[in-house]
């Protein structure tokens, strides 16, 4: 940052002052304890043909507690996740980041944006924008929502996504009605009566792909299996009948196999059934998920589906040769579902992030592992 924008920084905070950090403890009006912390294992898993992978060893994490708060007049923007107090201080534990993104800024923000009062009790569930991936929605958002109906406290209304139709769709499907939401398409600053907040279950560390910095998962609460499975009348009466599905990604943009005609047609030759998600709706895909008894493609947001998966389902990943991200596996071990993986080769140029690349599958060896997949 330049002197002259250093100097109006200054010039700002001297104005309006500067956003302080608080805890979450000290500022709550109430509180209750949901889940206490716990320790995460992940084991070791070896590729389909039982080889081992220095990007699939074992770890263990150390999880924190998790609470549900509530707070009076406080502060949040529709959406942003982050919460403050009636004094425009920071609650530094509601952020996805490491540190909370708002410590030390200006309170100009307060002042120059529009306002709305609610006088009710409103839940605050945004997730600045990470909420519009399928994943991200199914796991970090609506386990928030899970961890606010395990507790006291009743909202009247409900600052959440619904402005994509999967988001409105599994929000209808978990009894939160459209009348009731507070939308977080939009800037508005709202200062709530009582606001109640969740903790959230972001968690992250960086990683370098050949090069190219990205982020993985690293643990996963036991009581997310809780999640889908009791509360959706479509999974409790799945009939579970063992089906045999492909996930394609042939409709992407990328993270395809290069010899797609070829791999498709040694799926269909073993009997499994090619699906388009993003063609379907929600319904259909839980529906879909809840009855297959072999689940394969290639990583992508459509495993987030595992959640609504029979616990005897098993799970194939496919990953290019350099992207190997942790969200499924570690999602089916908390599920307790089978789970294993084949890594094909990249072709692409090194320019190109690992996440973006393409990759090409050996069909013999394809053919090998899908024989040896559904056979054991």
């Amino acid at each position: 940052m330049n002197k002259a924008k250093l100097y109006l920084k200054k010039l700002k905070n001297i104005r309006f002052g500067t956003i302080k950090a608080i805890n979450a403890a000290d500022e709550a009006i109430d509180e209750q304890l949901i889940y206490p912390s716990e320790t995460f294992v992940m084991p070791a898993i070896k590729d389909i043909f039982g080889q081992p992978h220095s990007d699939f060893v074992n770890h263990e994490a150390a999880m924190p507690s998790f609470y549900v708060r509530c707070f009076n007049n406080a502060f949040c923007f529709t959406n942003r996740e982050e919460v403050f107090s009636g004094k425009k201080d920071v609650i530094v534990e509601y952020t996805s980041q490491k540190t909370n993104p708002r410590i030390g800024e200006s309170k100009k923000m307060f002042y120059r944006s529009k306002k709305r009062e609610v006088n009710a009790t409103a839940a605050h569930l945004s997730l600045s924008g990470l909420e519009n991936n399928y994943y991200h929605f199914l796991t970090e958002c609506l386990a928030r929502v899970y961890l606010l109906e395990q507790s006291k406290f009743k909202p009247e209304f409900y600052i959440i996504a619904n402005h994509l139709p999967f988001q409105a769709e599994l929000l209808g499907l978990l009894g939160i009605s459209a009348d009731r939401i507070i939308p977080t398409n939009s800037d508005l600053l709202l200062r709530v009566k009582t606001l109640i907040v969740p903790d959230l279950v972001n968690n992250w560390s960086k990683i370098h792909y050949r090069g190219f910095e990205g982020y993985q998962k690293q643990w996963q609460p036991a009581w997310i299996v809780n999640l889908y499975r009791e509360r959706i009348s479509l999974l409790t009466n799945a009939s579970n009948e063992r089906k045999k599905i492909y996930i394609s990604r042939d409709k992407a943009s990328y993270r395809n196999f290069e010899n797609h005609k070829e791999a498709n047609s040694i799926f269909t030759q073993l009997g499994f059934e090619t699906y388009y998600l993003e063609e379907m709706s929600i319904t259909r895909q839980i529906e879909l998920f809840a009855n297959a008894g072999f689940i394969a493609g290639i990583h992508g947001a459509g495993f987030a589906n595992l959640y609504f998966a029979s616990t005897d389902a098993k799970v194939l990943e496919i990953f290019p040769e350099y992207y190997h991200d942790s969200s499924y596996r570690i999602l089916s071990k908390t599920l307790g579902l089978s789970y294993s993986y084949l890594i094909g080769t990249t072709t692409g140029s090194e320019t190109i992030p690992p996440q973006k690349e393409n990759l090409y599958i050996d069909i013999s060896q394809l053919k090998q592992a899908l024989v040896t997949f559904i056979s054991e």
